[in-house]
């Protein structure tokens, strides 16, 4: 496996120090600005890539009702949502190899520090690393943790929960937990709102999980997509001013001020009827949620209906939204290995993870995304510009 590396065109630059970093361990305070170290995170993109399905942009729609045959029982899902937001395959994780790829790169993020002080970084550079960490140990904790299904309980925003709260990682000597990253390190030394929507929570109704790990050059471009992403989705906003109960958690980030929060939200919705929505809304309310995990079949458990709303649902919109598959182009679909089995655990294939039908559509989707990237218009913006953007949110 090629380990995280530092390309070392060292700077002279005295790292910087703050006075908004008091609270931070000193480890953590300061920055290097001009520096020119960049920390490459190939390994991290190889594993994101092969086990993360971009659904893309929210439609808002409902995902339809379907009728089981053979059961009474039904699985639990958020209709407005469960055709939202990107997944994990954290079925993967039961794999023993693949969870040591992820405990592998999880500890080499933790000991990075160790080796490379942060204040030689820029922020920005500091800023992707940090995000990097907690969504690979989220993920890690996540499969150690053997969670599935809902996850509100995980999570317990309103209380100390073992997952978010538990001292987990050692990082350049200090104890860690994953609230200790989102609530001390990251609200004290970056301040902008926009980087909470990096944090990936393991569950379908926060923000997505990209396919590909922050980088110092990019990190204020992700966030933004990310934003952008989730506040024009019904995870994020909805009808008479309902928002995602994850901005309750994250108040404190708008200084627990809910004005401040709905300037931040109305500076991204771009859909004039929820824009409208929400100005009007005499108080926002924190009402929206999904807590289900966000899996390829969204937490949903298959009770032996014939017709369950699961991962066929998802990938169906998913096929929706990237363009209809040519369904005359040539090429296999049986023997396909993923980029993770390709490059990192040989003994993952990806046949042995996904069902038949799974496998097929999985394909056709990767095809059409490649074709597709060749064609897509994206207006490109400096990460200078993006970074003031989030300044101004």
């Amino acid at each position: 496996m090629k380990p995280i590396y530092l390309a070392l065109f060292l700077s002279l630059s005295t790292p910087l120090s703050f006075a908004a970093e008091e609270k931070l361990p000193e480890l953590f305070r300061g920055a290097t600005e001009d520096s020119n170290l960049e920390v490459s995170y190939d390994d991290l993109n190889a594993f994101l890539e092969a086990e993360v399905l971009v659904v893309g942009r929210s439609t808002r729609k409902k995902v339809s009702r379907q009728a089981t045959t053979g059961t009474r029982m039904r699985s639990r899902i958020n209709r407005l949502t469960a055709l939202e937001g990107n997944r994990f395959h954290f079925e993967s994780l039961q794999d023993e190899e693949v969870m040591k790829v992820l405990t592998t790169l999880k500890e080499s993020l933790e000991v990075l520090p160790s080796q490379v002080p942060l204040s030689m970084l820029s922020e920005d550079e500091q800023l992707a690393y940090w995000l990097n960490l907690y969504n690979f140990t989220m993920l890690y904790e996540i499969g150690q943790r053997e969670l599935n299904g809902s996850l509100q309980d995980a999570l317990a925003y309103d209380e100390k929960s073992p997952l978010l709260h538990d001292k987990v990682l050692t990082v350049a000597g200090e104890e860690l937990s994953l609230h200790d990253i989102h609530f001390t390190i990251l609200k004290e030394k970056f301040e902008q709102p926009v980087v909470i929507y990096g944090l990936f929570q393991g569950n379908i109704g926060g923000p997505s999980i990209r396919d590909e790990a922050y980088t110092g050059s990019r990190v204020w471009r992700q966030l933004e997509d990310n934003a952008v992403e989730f506040i024009n989705s019904n995870r994020g906003t909805y009808y008479d001013g309902e928002i995602s109960v994850y901005y309750k958690h994250n108040l404190p980030f708008f200084d627990n001020d809910k004005v401040k929060l709905k300037t931040h939200i109305l500076n991204y919705v771009d859909d004039d009827r929820y824009y409208e929505e929400i100005v009007n809304a005499r108080e926002l309310e924190f009402e929206m949620s999904d807590w289900q995990i966000a899996d390829l079949t969204g937490g949903a458990r298959n009770y032996g209906g014939s017709a369950m709303i699961n991962s066929a649902a998802l990938l169906d919109a998913v096929r929706s939204e990237q363009m209809m598959y040519n369904e005359g182009s040539s090429g296999g679909m049986t023997g396909v290995e993923t980029s993770l089995d390709q490059s990192m655990v040989q003994k993952a294939r990806m046949a042995t993870r996904f069902p038949a039908i799974q496998l097929e559509m999985l394909q056709k989707l990767k095809a059409q995304h490649e074709m597709n990237s060749g064609t897509v218009d994206v207006k490109d913006i400096s990460e200078e510009e993006a970074k003031s953007s989030s300044d101004n949110k």
